[in-house]
């Protein structure tokens, strides 16, 4: 009798195991929505696109959830359109009052809130009464095991094995091709992204949507209103329009601050000749001695000292020191089987406000080859011809 008992333990408990194992799912379709204003836009949140949203301008905003009988949430999964705000989760209380259940400090575009319980009935509403609603896109999860593919990003902490600048959104998966599932994904490497030009929101989701499909879990260096995105082709231009003093501060604060020993950026000439991509180019190519030296900007070299980049690499760039060509097409462990080429793909499909158009491909041949690099600046000798590592030399 007394063995009956142990294994009806333990069975239960391999039960309770497995129940926790089961992945939440998306209940969204199944839950009641109701808005405080504007109910017709409400379908622009919860439909499949990134290039709409419900947008709520009115003070006293909330979007109220209610959960199918037996399956409450235990998070939701918000993609902000404007900016991200401080939230409140409220529930409601036995006088029919809402109650605050949790207050949550609204930090990325893409932000998933995790309920301290399982929720059946909720309200989501600005902490402050002056913020504004926009959201892209609400997805409530039922319980269990959150999905990969809701993204929980995390601040990025200490130093950076690698950066790569880039001026737009999309770009870090057209012209770096497999830099970032490859070394951040596969190999483990801490790769901030950076982004120099202002974009709007939907881009800033898209961006954040690829960069997490190519195994990146720290928020990147989103795109500011210093540097407003307007199409030209000469350097000049692009350089007078966002002040080059500006730019150089900027680009030499953000390699002190995340202290990389590899940077990779846009080509000289700006692929297909964007002004923008030629001023990213030209901003990595002067602030790498900068950096290193702290009589230049010297407010930055306060707060985060000196830093001497090791290595710099250009797309396209014919060097003596050294010139890669990578294969992505190579099946990746860390992305069950997948190539780095077929993980850029996939995430480049993610910016949906650029691929649907078809004038952007990812390729890695071509005029714009993605798997093609010159080491412009090393700090640890020339690189090895055919070994295709651009940390060879720092490990």
């Amino acid at each position: 009798m007394k063995r009956f008992w142990i294994c009806l333990a333990v069975l239960l408990a391999l039960l309770s195991l497995s129940a926790l194992a089961e992945e939440a799912a998306d209940i969204t379709p199944q839950c009641g929505i109701r808005v405080s204003h504007y109910g017709k836009d409400k379908e622009k949140m919860l439909d499949n696109g990134t290039m709409t949203m419900w947008y709520q301008p009115e003070a006293n905003a909330w979007v109220e959830v209610t959960c199918p009988e037996g399956s409450p949430a235990q998070g939701v999964f918000i993609r902000w359109g404007k900016k991200p705000i401080d939230t409140v989760i409220q529930v409601p209380g036995e006088d029919k009052e809402w109650q605050t259940a949790l207050e949550h400090e609204g930090m990325y575009f893409n932000e998933y809130i995790a309920f301290d319980e399982p929720l059946e009935k909720f309200r989501i509403r600005p902490l402050a009464k002056q913020d504004q609603f926009a959201i892209i896109k609400l997805q409530v999860l039922g319980e269990g095991e959150v999905p990969d593919w809701v993204e929980r990003w995390q601040p990025f902490e200490g130093k950076a094995d690698m950066m790569v600048l880039v001026a737009h959104a999309d770009d870090e998966l057209l012209y770096m091709g497999g830099v970032i599932p490859y070394y951040s994904g596969q190999m483990g490497k801490k790769v901030i992204v950076v982004y120099i030009a202002q974009m709007n929101g939907f881009r800033n989701v898209e961006l954040l949507d690829g960069l997490w499909h190519c195994g990146v879990r720290s928020y990147p260096e989103m795109p500011t209103s210093k540097f407003k995105d307007q199409w030209c082709t000469g350097l000049k231009k692009c350089l007078s329009i966002w002040n080059e003093e500006k730019l150089l501060s900027y680009v030499t604060e953000l390699i002190r601050k995340y202290q990389p020993d590899v940077i990779v950026t846009h080509d000289v000439n700006g692929e297909y000749g964007h002004g923008a991509h030629k001023a990213c180019s030209y901003a990595v190519q002067k602030c790498i001695l900068k950096a290193a030296d702290p009589s230049q900007y010297p407010d930055s070299a306060a707060q985060y000292g000196a830093w001497q980049v090791k290595k710099a690499y250009l797309h396209l760039y014919e060097s003596e020191l050294g010139m890669l060509d990578f294969d992505w097409r190579q099946p990746l462990e860390a992305f069950g089987g997948k190539t780095a080429f077929e993980i850029t793909d996939e995430a480049f499909k993610m910016h949906r406000s650029q691929a649907a158009s078809g004038k952007y491909k990812v390729e890695d041949f071509g005029k714009y080859d993605n798997s093609l690099f010159g080491l412009f600046y090393s700090a640890v000798g020339n690189d090895t011809p055919g070994v295709n590592d651009m940390f060879e030399h720092l490990e």
